[in-house]
């Protein structure tokens, strides 16, 4: 599984790295903008927001909405410098595995975790590092595709327990009750949930055409201590 995962980051780095353009474009993921009143309850000047896996920095310009300060990391050198500067500015950068994160024990408010989680070899990892560094009552966003999703299969070969795109990306779809399980094994506990559907342009050098992406959004929150 280490092996699968330093291959999968290695792969995203070089795709990053192999083109001067922004492979997701400028627009954030289309869900983010109505979760963003659910996100803000709370916060003030001194919260702490995490863009995790940011990738080129798609999502930052909606997270400005919030209060606190921003932050945002990814595993691919190349991504993190593809970020535009008009975004980065008063924006830290982190360049870090996300399974493996440099930050301290609940210390977000807010994380974002989008168009990720199905690129991760070990999902449940993932997601205890993200329970760690929230803060309990914090909150996450975060979007989990499953079968229904149009791209799957699409150019994928089998790999257990997931596919590679293109014989170089790892994605694994989750269904309902697996990405319930995986969120609740991690702490987390499901506030909203809802199955969105959005249009996606081509993504230049990885997926040509527009396409549909299906996805279960949940909004979740750490169990506060007692």
């Amino acid at each position: 599984m280490q092996e699968l995962a330093h291959q999968n980051i290695a792969a995203w780095d070089s795709l990053y790295g192999s083109t001067g353009e922004l492979i997701w474009g400028k627009e954030p993921a289309s869900f983010i903008e109505r979760y963003l009143p659910k996100l803000a309850e709370n916060l003030d000047d001194s919260s702490l927001i995490l863009d995790a896996a940011t990738g080129e920095g798609r999502n930052l310009p909606a997270l400005r909405h919030l209060k606190g300060r921003l932050m945002a990391c990814d595993a691919s050198e190349n991504a993190l410098a593809k970020i535009p500067a008009s975004i980065r500015e008063n924006i830290s950068l982190f360049f870090c595995d996300l399974c493996r994160t440099p930050f301290s024990d609940d210390f977000f408010d807010v994380v974002l975790l989008s168009d990720t989680l199905e690129t991760l070899p070990d999902p449940g990892l993932a997601l205890a590092e993200v329970a760690r560094i929230l803060k309990p009552g914090g909150r996450l966003l975060i979007n989990i595709p499953g079968e229904e999703d149009e791209i799957a299969g699409i150019d994928m070969s089998p790999l257990e327990p997931g596919h590679l795109y293109r014989g170089r990306f790892f994605y694994r779809f989750l269904g309902e009750e697996e990405a319930i399980a995986l969120l609740e094994s991690a702490g987390l506990l499901i506030l909203e949930s809802e199955l969105s559907t959005w249009l996606e342009e081509a993504h230049p050098h990885y997926r040509t055409g527009d396409h549909r992406h299906t996805s279960r959004i949940f909004l979740a929150q750490k169990s506060s201590k007692t």
